[in-house]
């Protein structure tokens, strides 16, 4: 049996995610740990809400490649800032609480670190809050990160 934990940790690159990456990266000084960092490009139900209409293929094609972008700019950066740790990065597309709790699961993730700053006003109350949620559908321990006030 490994000792190693799998931790998956979701990102929106925003500074708040980046917080949450860089605190997570640090648990690899309490334990061996890997990391998966994931980027839910929003797509399905959650976008027929968020803009009151159905997305266009094409659209989501792009997003997910300005998200890969992005995710390999992140990756470099942790890589940078954390030398030796072994990180990898995924994009998928869906509805970002169930796709968090299914890479979790597909992976056999020990453990979720998730921010918990995200959407605000009428899109947390239509949409509800990913961390919140993961926080209530994970199959695995999920650490939620406070935004560190700067």
């Amino acid at each position: 049996m490994s000792t190693t934990q799998y931790i998956l940790v979701p990102t929106d690159f925003s500074r708040h995610s980046q917080q949450s990456v860089n605190r997570a990266l640090r648990l690899r000084n309490l334990f061996p740990a890997r990391f998966l960092l994931l980027h839910v490009v929003m797509s399905g139900e959650v976008d027929v809400f968020a803009s009151l209409g159905a997305e266009p293929a094409e659209t989501l094609i792009r997003r997910k490649s300005e998200a890969e972008k992005a995710l390999e700019e992140e990756l470099q950066r942790c890589r940078q800032e954390f030398p030796g740790v072994e990180i990898a990065g995924r994009v998928v597309d869906g509805i970002p609480f169930k796709e968090i709790c299914r890479q979790a699961d597909l992976e056999s993730c020990h453990l979720i670190v998730i921010g918990t700053h995200g959407r605000t006003g009428l899109s947390h109350l239509l949409i509800g809050s990913t961390a919140e949620r993961v926080v209530q559908h994970a199959g695995c321990p999920v650490l939620s990160i406070k935004p560190a006030t700067l």
